[in-house]
């Protein structure tokens, strides 16, 4: 139909975090009818070296993701070897610069992977179609959309999302694709194989452009809906053999 998502941020992001929501929800069910009020936190500790060392090879890898959907070792896949550092650079100081003027103190090291990771994960699906420029000001915008979806998916407490499921890979991954119908320039949309992928709105786009958005949109309700409901059942089905999916917390 002419959707387009160039290393996957709506089939592998987009999709994790429906996943992910699906998976929580058959969680909560079970949960209410065993008489909880909210989802039980639980608790998480965070090695700061591996820390570190597990983002910085995420990141190099990420450099075989992107820069391999071009699918050739040429020019091209320099230039998304670069579009790809310079969102996840980007996107890190956004996060830790947003995070110190809400709080007044230093962010920490879960707030610099997560920066890093939602700069990679918008980046994903537009990261052979935009200029390294594009990529800066997307993994800048990556900042403030990480801490707001953070705080709008903290409100809810019928589930629990200690590794940012929902405001890193479900958030990023569509707000991604959805940039794709903004940031694109059909000459790098050319180079990466993509040459019938029209000029993004903000690069004069038009009519063309409009219609672009609009398939994203559908794609990326098609594909929520479908991960949603195949995981759900997924998860029925594994409840029902094992005659249930949580732990009664209670006695342990």
């Amino acid at each position: 139909m002419g959707v387009r998502d160039f290393a996957g941020g709506l089939v592998v992001h987009g999709a994790a975090g429906a996943a992910g929501l699906a998976v929580v929800y058959k969680i909560w069910q079970e949960e209410k009818r065993k008489g909880l009020k909210e989802s039980p936190a639980v608790s998480l500790s965070v090695s700061p070296g591996w820390l570190t060392l597990s983002i910085l090879l995420l990141w190099v890898g990420w450099f075989g993701f992107n820069p391999g959907s071009v699918l050739a070792f040429n020019n091209e896949a320099t230039v998304v070897v670069l579009t790809t550092f310079l969102a996840a650079a980007s996107a890190f100081l956004s996060t830790m610069f947003f995070k110190y003027l809400i709080d007044k103190k230093n962010p920490g090291l879960p707030y610099a992977a997560n920066g890093i990771l939602i700069g990679l994960i918008i980046i994903t699906p537009l990261a052979g179609f935009v200029s390294p420029v594009s990529s800066v000001i997307l993994g800048l915008l990556g900042g403030p959309l990480y801490l707001a979806g953070e705080k709008w998916f903290g409100r809810y407490k019928w589930f629990s999302d200690p590794v940012s499921l929902f405001p890193g890979h479900l958030l990023g991954g569509v707000f991604g694709v959805a940039m794709i119908a903004f940031f694109t320039q059909n000459d790098f949309a050319a180079a990466s194989g993509n040459s019938n992928l029209p000029n993004g709105l903000l690069f004069g786009g038009g009519i063309a452009a409009v219609q672009q958005l609009g398939l994203e949109m559908l794609a990326i309700v098609v594909v929520l809906v479908v991960v949603f409901v195949i995981s759900y059942l997924s998860m029925w089905l594994i409840g029902l053999v094992m005659h249930g999916i949580t732990t009664d917390y209670g006695k342990e």
